[in-house]
């Protein structure tokens, strides 16, 4: 399987080139100073239980004492800890730099405030603040970028608590980092360098296979040009390069992340019923692939009117159940014979991996990394190239069909209006022919002759020497009709031991001829019986020309008038 082998070697070059890019990406410039995660035994989180608490209200004594202690460099914001502080120090080297608030997916999260410190150092604190999240409109002062990022003014005081409240009603994970620009400026060129990877193979194939669709006009491709549009247009919305490049849209980045989610689901499911041909091969399947794709439509719906919590538990629900259902129905579509399921098999596996490593991520399993928060984008960009080859292996298998199924019913053909033992035409097709000669005939104002022959004495022949040897007659006839005459003229079994012979542009004297060339030929080849005598066997011929007026039974009626008076005038002769 050479197109599975490049298949492979494809996958495995992307990997490498985003392989290394996550790699740098995760460990920055060791010994660099580049970046520095915030954790250690001075970052504390306290979760706002009751009510929204003030800059004031957090740092005051009664609340001062009830952070904990972060372990480890991420915070989970989850739907029973919706609100949370962090509570942490920089020392002087912080000044200048850029602190980020990296969650898992910057479109969830909805507010974050960061209150510095301003006064002396070791004295009373007022705070400014800045303000940002998804539900907030993009500030015209920061950097711009995928995650939220704020500027540590030199001002700041060495060894003062610096707080952060974070607030999402969806469940995410928030890294923090510390930033020197020019180290912020590398990992977003390597981010970029991995993501113009990723977006560039998706929109190679939705424009290879667009060109594909504009010249085939298969549904299928269709299909799959939405299900990789919708693709495309998610993760570049839920992976924060919307936000980036055209600002927020608050209140309608939130219902627009279902809608595209929905839409990945629905024409992923859509895509996989027309490519598997599931309708009509798997029913029962195709009814619950049908049923997963609705719930892609019902995703979008939800996150149209609002309903966010709705959204994500059916997009969940959804995302884990389609790629199970479409490679259990390319398993039993493989098992039928469909040979392209391999490649689809192939491709919907990548993706689930994606989506099992963005859950196991989820579940706490799965460290927060570049692989881990991008795994379904790289299963998408594996995906893709995958489902193009299997695209062009259907066309392929569709074709090899196609070719048997017109050689099975050009052959339908052949035996439906073929007499079996001589392999001439029969007499169905002799009537439906001279028709259509006679009106080519008439309409041209073209000559057209008939000649009818009949073997002699053929029931004594068959008496005398048994069957076989009359079938073994038979076919030497036929033969020596088609060594005889033209590619154009029409030779048939018209019953019995009687044939026809329709010659197109023919007169009455040029058919003549033919006829005689027939007889004389068919007289002069000995005929060996079983019992290895030579028997003799000639055939009388009757020759008609088309008469102005003449039906296709007219002209039939005339050639086996002369046929007859051949007969009696002795036999192995041809008259007209």
């Amino acid at each position: 399987m050479p197109g599975l082998k490049r298949s492979y070697l494809i996958v495995a070059i992307l990997c490498c080139d985003i392989t290394a890019a996550a790699r740098a990406a995760d460990a920055m410039f060791p010994g660099s100073g580049g970046v520095s995660r915030l954790a250690g035994p001075d970052v504390e989180f306290f979760i706002e239980a009751d009510h929204p608490l003030s800059i004031d209200e957090i740092t005051s004594p009664g609340n001062a004492d009830r952070f904990t202690r972060l372990e480890g460099p991420r915070l989970d914001i989850t739907r029973a800890a919706p609100r949370v502080w962090l509570r942490f120090r920089l020392d002087e080297k912080a000044a200048g730099c850029v602190f980020e608030v990296e969650p898992s997916f910057s479109i969830i999260l909805e507010k974050i405030d960061l209150y510095l410190p301003l006064g002396a150092p070791g004295g009373a604190h007022t705070y400014t603040v800045a303000h940002t999240g998804s539900l907030r409109p993009t500030r015209k002062d920061v950097i711009s970028s995928r995650f939220y990022l704020f500027e540590i003014p030199p001002g700041v005081p060495h060894g003062a608590h610096l707080y952060l409240r974070l607030e999402s009603s969806m469940d995410v994970t928030v890294r923090f980092n510390l930033w020197r620009t020019i180290a912020l400026r590398q990992r977003d060129v390597l981010y970029f360098l991995a993501f113009g990877i990723i977006y560039g193979i998706l929109l190679g194939m939705i424009a290879y296979n667009f060109f594909i669709f504009a010249s085939l006009r298969d549904r299928a491709y269709l299909y799959y040009i939405l299900y990789m549009a919708s693709a495309l247009a998610w993760q570049f919305h839920v992976q924060g390069h919307t936000k980036m490049f055209f600002g927020r849209s608050p209140g309608v980045d939130l219902g627009l992340l279902w809608v595209l989610v929905g839409g990945v689901q629905l024409w992923g499911g859509v895509f996989s019923m027309s490519f598997l041909s599931l309708r009509k091969n798997l029913p029962r399947v195709n009814v619950v692939m049908g049923a997963l794709a609705s719930m892609g439509a019902l995703v979008g719906a939800a996150g149209v009117i609002g309903w966010h919590r709705a959204a994500f538990g059916l997009s969940h629900v959804g995302g884990l159940l389609l790629p199970i259902a479409v490679i259990v129905a390319a398993l039993l579509r493989l098992r039928q014979g469909f040979a392209p399921a391999r490649y689809y098999i192939l491709a919907w596996s990548f993706l689930a991996s994606g989506g099992v490593t963005f859950a196991l991520m989820g579940l706490k399993v799965l460290p927060v990394a570049f692989w881990s928060v991008n795994g379904v984008a790289l299963g998408m960009a594996a995906e893709s190239l995958l489902l193009s080859l299997a695209l062009a292996d259907r066309i392929r298998t569709l074709k090899e069909e196609k070719e048997f199924f017109e050689k099975s019913q050009k052959r339908y053909m052949e035996l439906s209006i073929t007499d079996s033992l001589t392999g001439l035409f029969n007499r169905r097709y002799l009537q439906s022919k001279l028709e259509s000669e006679i009106q080519h005939s008439q309409r041209l104002a073209q000559p057209l002759s008939l000649v009818m022959l009949d073997l002699d004495d053929f029931k004594a022949v068959n008496d005398r020497n048994g069957h076989g040897f009359g079938d073994m007659v038979l076919m030497r006839l036929a033969a020596t009709i088609r060594a005889v005459t033209r590619e154009v003229d029409v030779a048939c079994r018209y019953g019995g031991e009687e044939f026809v012979i329709i010659m197109p542009g023919t007169t009455k004297a040029y058919a003549l001829g033919t006829a005689e060339r027939i007889r004389t030929r068919f007289a002069a080849e000995p005929l060996i019986t079983g019992k290895k005598q030579v028997e003799t066997v000639t055939v009388s011929l009757g020759v008609a020309e088309l008469a102005e007026g003449d039906t296709a039974d007219a002209l039939l009626e005339c050639a086996d008038r002369a046929m007859y008076l051949a007969k009696r005038m002795g036999k192995n002769r041809t008259a007209t």
